[in-house]
């Protein structure tokens, strides 16, 4: 069975072309060793060469050129360079111009040479490995992001198909609990009213996952604006008030009057506030809400902190927090229910801002969640 030929040979000496085959004879691939470069260029058209050895000086063309010529047009292969001459320009050439990855001086020690050829080829199949698996796990990528896009404009067709059949089911909910086509029993109202509060919980859950889908993929329009934020915080905290009263719990500002006016979306950043204040009121049984900013002009930013009496968030779920679909606590727990997608968006849109959000809770002793927004605007900007 014939050996598949790895190794190319070129030098002017026939001597040395002889001695070479005669070398190889042995190895687990052949050679092909000649003294024409006509002859070593077809051969790396023809063979899979992994290894090519040149003399340093040729009659037709110097060594450091040919393995430049090899390194164009077979990047991957090893390239290595006979001389019999201390020429430190040339070496230096022969690094810069043909990439060569060693030298090998001659008359050579014939175990030497042997070891060297070995481990280029260890070195050529190692690079190859790596290389095929660098394009596996590229076309995977590609693959998963293909998939993604797929699942992301399925996701907003779907819940934009869901809106008008559910606008219409609310609606006529709505009629009936109002008692506007007639009567009903208390009964009936009681179920009508589980019924709403799912149909309002469901269109949340459809308008948050429509925000996120925008956002990921950068098609939500910002429209910034300087602003107080201290406005946006007191606006937010009224239409919250009556609920927090409801539950026997306090709402109080420490508001820093300090506070320069900042470059955001008002929309979005009481979609924050009203998101980070709904949290705290659901988890918090006694106490209450605390609303602070802080002027951080040194760190051209300002702070906004909420922090309530709660009952925290546990150790193992802290790292989850910001994620899509993640509760903050478990369904069974929850009694109130939630899309899990709130702290996703306020994290998406906190970091449109050119901002930032983060948790600190204990298990126990309430939670604060706060977010930076910056003093001069240095958001990334969406296509």
């Amino acid at each position: 069975m014939s050996k598949e030929i790895q190794v190319l040979f070129l030098d002017d000496e026939e001597s040395i072309i002889d001695g070479i085959q005669r070398l190889f004879i042995r190895e687990p691939y052949d050679v092909f060793a000649t003294t024409k470069v006509a002859e070593a260029r077809a051969a790396l058209t023809k063979y899979k060469i992994k290894v090519v050895v040149s003399d340093y000086r040729m009659p037709d063309i110097s060594g450091i050129h040919f393995l430049r010529e090899v390194k164009e047009q077979y990047p991957d292969t090893v390239k290595i360079l006979f001389t019999g001459y201390t020429d430190f320009s040339a070496a230096e050439e022969a690094i810069n111009v043909g990439e060569v990855y060693r030298f090998i001086s001659k008359p050579w020690k014939t175990t030497e040479l042997l070891s060297t050829i070995r481990q280029c080829i260890e070195h050529y199949d190692l690079l190859l490995r790596a290389k095929t698996k660098e394009e596996e796990l590229e076309l995977s990528n590609k693959k998963l992001k293909a998939m993604y896009e797929v699942q992301k404009e399925f996701t907003s067709t779907v819940s934009h198909e869901l809106r008008t059949p559910l606008a219409s089911i609310k609606t006529a909910i709505d009629l009936v609990v109002r008692k506007m086509v007639g009567e009903i029993t208390p009964e009936q109202s009681e179920v009508l009213g589980r019924a709403k509060k799912n149909v309002d919980r469901l269109k949340r859950l459809i308008d948050d996952i429509l925000d996120l889908t925008k956002m990921e993929s950068g098609k939500l329009q910002m429209n910034f604006m300087v602003n107080n934020i201290n406005n946006v915080i007191k606006e937010t905290v009224e239409s919250q008030k009556d609920v927090a009263t409801s539950r026997g719990l306090y709402l109080k500002f420490e508001l820093d009057e300090n506070l320069p006016p900042v470059p955001i979306d008002t929309d979005r950043i009481t979609q924050v506030m009203n998101n980070l204040l709904n949290n705290a009121i659901k988890f918090t049984k006694k106490g209450g809400i605390t609303i602070a900013t802080v002027n951080k002009t040194e760190g051209n930013h300002i702070l906004v902190s909420v922090k309530d009496t709660g009952r925290g968030i546990a150790a193992s779920g802290m790292s989850r927090v910001f994620e899509k679909f993640q509760q903050i606590e478990s369904a069974e727990k929850n009694e109130e229910g939630g899309t899990g997608l709130g702290l996703a968006i306020c994290r998406q849109i906190i970091e449109r801002h050119g901002g930032k959000i983060w948790v600190e809770s204990k298990e126990g002793e309430g939670t604060i969640f706060s977010f930076i927004l910056p003093i001069q605007e240095r958001r990334e900007t969406k296509i």
